[in-house]
């Protein structure tokens, strides 16, 4: 019985310990060949800057993306050449935001960019409806989200 026992203890633990390598996702890194091509402009909603926000540009071939500046300015590396649907996530900059003035807060803080609430359609480049056009080499497009 004794003998028993201990097979079905080693047994669980030896499951047990096998359980995190067979559980959870199984991510891998997708890398996309270099484009040469970069984006850069301003995101602006109506008539206001907006200083925190995640942009997206997409295509069937990839997609490429950056936070915007506290002064509205991004620049995304690495775009898929062709036309591409853009995005601005909103939410996803103010996580970084908040980010930013943690680290802020340790040293001197500078203040907090204008927290600006864009439509979330926006934030989808399947629902946005904001498309440009990427060439080789360095492209700029403002994006202007109107109110």
């Amino acid at each position: 019985m004794y003998r028993r026992e201990r097979s079905l203890a080693l047994l669980v633990l030896l499951g047990v310990g096998l359980l995190p390598a067979g559980c959870g996702p199984h991510v891998r890194e997708i890398r996309y060949p270099e484009t040469g091509a970069t984006l850069e402009g301003t995101v602006t909603y109506g008539s206001d800057h907006v200083g925190a926000a995640l942009v997206i540009a997409q295509n069937e071939s990839g997609s490429a993306t950056a936070f915007v500046e506290d002064d509205g300015r991004y620049r995304l590396q690495n775009v898929p050449l062709g036309e591409v649907n853009l995005a601005v996530n909103t939410d996803a900059g103010k996580g970084q935001a908040m980010g930013k003035l943690m680290a802020q807060s340790q040293g001197k803080a500078k203040g907090a960019p204008k927290l600006i609430d864009v439509p979330s359609r926006f934030a989808d480049p399947a629902t946005s409806g904001i498309k440009t056009t990427i060439n080789k080499g360095e492209n700029t497009y403002d994006i202007v989200i109107p109110r």
